[in-house]
């Protein structure tokens, strides 16, 4: 938690060295507890091993973030499209919440808290499309994309303000259960905070400049 904590809050910035014996002797735990960590994470997305090299947290490029949102999108429209079919209004008032719990953490400039909250609501609606394949696959593809966005946030380099009122569209089009509804909506809320970050846009230079997005052709 500890691990996962420091890289959506940018504490360990994407390319950041991973040493097991420097986050135990750091953290007061043992080198066993940090190694399952790192292995959690990297089966998350979070941390990438390379030869020679170690762990590192990873740090996306432009082409890594355009081939995630896509697929995101992809795969999350088909979740909400299952997920409308099925939910009841127990569910729609469960969303209510965890919106509101967004909210709170937006309100307080908690950044890793709203990353948390934000990436919850999206669970939920994968959860309620009732495939467990489905919801495995969105959470390897996304959780990285919440993660380099929590740190673009933490940094200023964008605003939080908006993100409430993007969740709202979400939501009435679920309860709409109009498909073609659902998946203009679902398109648009997956793609629309990346975009800043895959043409050559001042944020994607800043994001170049400050190392968590890599520039072209990097390795």
């Amino acid at each position: 938690m500890k691990l996962r904590q420091a890289i959506f809050q940018g504490r360990l910035p994407p390319g950041t060295p991973l040493r097991e014996l420097t986050l135990a002797r750091e953290w007061a735990v043992s080198q066993a507890t940090v190694r399952d960590a790192l292995q959690r994470l990297e089966h998350a997305g979070l941390v990438t091993r390379k030869p020679n090299i170690g762990a590192t947290v990873t740090r996306l490029s432009p082409t890594d973030v355009r081939e995630r949102v896509g697929l995101r999108a992809l795969l999350e429209k088909k979740a909400a499209e299952a997920a409308a079919a099925r939910m009841r209004e127990s569910d729609f008032a469960e969303l209510e919440r965890r919106l509101k719990v967004l909210g709170e953490a937006i309100g307080s400039d908690r950044y890793y808290e709203a990353a948390q909250a934000d990436l919850d609501f999206h669970r939920y609606v994968w959860q309620c499309s009732g495939n467990e394949m489905l919801c495995r696959l969105l959470e390897l593809v996304t959780v990285p994309l919440f993660a380099f966005i929590s740190i673009m946030r933490s940094n200023g380099l964008q605003r939080l303000t908006t993100v409430v009122e993007a969740h709202e569209p979400l939501i009435a089009a679920l309860r709409a259960r109009d498909p073609e509804r659902i998946r203009y909506e679902f398109e648009r809320g997956a793609t629309s905070s990346y975009e800043p970050y895959l043409e050559e846009s001042g944020e994607r230079v800043a994001a170049e400049a400050f190392g968590f997005l890599s520039p072209p052709g990097a390795n």
